[in-house]
């Protein structure tokens, strides 16, 4: 069985960010816990993909200008 304590070690949120997200959502800390995590998880896949989709927009262009 999972336990807070677990899920306050995995998370890579920091706890005012956690507490912050409980209190504005009505959460419990566990459940703020997990939605903090996801959207930092998040954040990190779009700041990942931006670089790539910047040069997929300037083949398109480059294409479209030809």
């Amino acid at each position: 069985m999972i336990t807070l304590n677990d899920c306050k070690a995995f998370c890579t949120v920091d706890p005012a960010t956690v507490a912050r997200v409980a209190r504005h959502e009505r959460l419990p800390e566990i459940l703020a816990i997990a939605c903090a995590q996801s959207r930092v998880s998040k954040s990190r896949r779009l700041k990942a993909r931006q670089p790539m989709l910047a040069v997929h927009a300037a083949a398109l262009s480059q294409r479209l200008a030809a």
